[in-house]
C-alpha cells in the first residue's frame, strides 16, 4: 500500500501544480500537458509542447516508457473534457493526472473538474476522483485516497489555495 500512497501523494502535489496553471490562464488558453519526474529527492518539469494539444498528450504520455526505467516518481498532468456515455449533460473541464512510482503495475489516476478562469473565477468542481486499474475503488479507501492526494497538494506552494 506504501507504493500507491507514494504515486497518489505525488500525483495530488502535481494536480495541484495543474490548477494553480489553469488558474492563471487566458482566456481560451490550456494548461500545456506536462511530467513531473523525480530521482531521489531531483525533480524535474517536463512541458510538451506540440501543435496541437492532443499531439502534446500523445507524447507525454508516451513519456512513461521513457521515464519509467530511470526515475522514482513520474507523474504526467493535462487538461481536457469529461462526458458520460449517454448522458446529456454538457461535457466538464477536468484536470487529469496520471501517477506512477517505480515497483508500481501500472499508474493510478487522478480528475478533478474544474470551472476555467475565462468563466469569470477559476474554480475546483466536486471532489476528486482516484482510479486504479482504470476502477474507482469502494468507500472508504476512495476517500482515504483523496486525503493522501490532498496530502500531496499541500506540498505544492500554492497547495493551500486548493481543496480537492
Amino acid at each position: 500500500m506504501a507504493l500507491l500512497e507514494d504515486a497518489v501523494r505525488f500525483g495530488g502535489m502535481v494536480l495541484a501544480h495543474a490548477a494553480w496553471i489553469a488558474s492563471q490562464l487566458e482566456d481560451g488558453a490550456l494548461v500545456c500537458p506536462f511530467a513531473v519526474i523525480q530521482t531521489g529527492n531531483q525533480r524535474e518539469v517536463v512541458p510538451f509542447e506540440s501543435d496541437s494539444q492532443a499531439e502534446s498528450i500523445e507524447r507525454g504520455k508516451a513519456s512513461f516508457q521513457d521515464f519509467s526505467r530511470k526515475v522514482d516518481l513520474w507523474s504526467f498532468a493535462r487538461e481536457g473534457l469529461r462526458s458520460y456515455p449517454g448522458s446529456d449533460e454538457t461535457k466538464v473541464d477536468v484536470l487529469t493526472v496520471t501517477a506512477w512510482k517505480r515497483g508500481l503495475d501500472e499508474p493510478i489516476v487522478l480528475q478533478q473538474a474544474f470551472i476555467p478562469r475565462a468563466t469569470g473565477k477559476f474554480k475546483l468542481l466536486g471532489s476528486l476522483d482516484v482510479s486504479i486499474h482504470g476502477m474507482i475503488p469502494p468507500e472508504p479507501m476512495h476517500s482515504v485516497l483523496r486525503t493522501i492526494a490532498l496530502e500531496g497538494a499541500r506540498q505544492h506552494p500554492q497547495g493551500d489555495s486548493w481543496t480537492l
